[in-house]
């Protein structure tokens, strides 16, 4: 089966990823750490979807939790093994529900830099809400749409609008709104939310917004 151009893009780019990040000035993974801390304690399980090189998830192995990944790039999952601080890294594509973890098994999940790859949310939201256990929280970004077109209600009545990238990847932008009603959806109460932008890695291109959001399980 072919790749995803966005897989296809991580698997060739896996051994540079990190050194980008910082080239691109990109730090939501601290960001999502920094609104996450609090809540977290140290043996508990987190997920990390899309885990990629293990950016997001590290802080919380550092900070005492167990972190078990899944992503659909094999390369970005050898160089996040070389880290050696994850317990487990499966290989699946993320668009293909269900889970292969238990009801209730993982405390936390987090997501960095990955939904903006996905037009509908709601099937992995729901597998994030059966995995993870009453009060646990979940952790993730996404592409927020221009102002512009907030404004304009430009986004679809799914509640996402496509934008183009220099990189040739198109990716997809979700209303506030949008989100907010999943987490109501699947039982998930939302903590808080920050804008943060992302640079494209573009001399003339303009940045683009982000929102990181904390929900925490509320109801089975």
């Amino acid at each position: 089966m072919k790749k995803p151009d966005s897989i296809r893009g991580h698997d060739e780019e896996a051994h540079q990823y990190d050194q980008q990040v910082r080239d691109y000035e990109c730090f939501a993974h601290d960001i999502l750490f920094g609104m996450a801390f609090e809540y977290v304690r140290p043996g508990e399980r987190l997920l990390d979807l899309g885990i990629g090189t293990g950016l997001a998830s590290l802080p919380f192995a550092n900070a005492g939790l167990e972190v078990f990944g899944v992503d659909g790039s094999t390369k970005m999952l050898e160089v996040c093994e070389s880290k050696g601080f994850a317990k487990e890294l499966k290989c699946l594509n993320l668009l293909e529900a269900p889970l292969p973890h238990a009801d209730g098994f993982f405390s936390h999940v987090v997501s960095c830099g990955v939904f903006h790859f996905f037009s509908d949310l709601g099937p992995i939201v729901r597998e994030v809400s059966r995995t993870m256990d009453l009060e646990g929280i979940f952790a993730f970004t996404v592409a927020t749409p221009p102002v512009e077109v907030r404004q304009s209600g430009g986004d679809s009545a799914a509640g996402y609008s496509t934008m183009d990238t220099p990189w040739g990847v198109a990716i997809f932008a979700h209303s506030d709104q949008y989100v907010t009603g999943l987490m109501h959806d699947h039982g998930l109460e939302m903590l808080k939310k920050q804008r943060f932008l992302m640079r494209t890695g573009e001399e003339e291109g303009d940045d683009m917004l982000f929102t990181a959001f904390v929900a925490r399980k509320c109801s089975s």
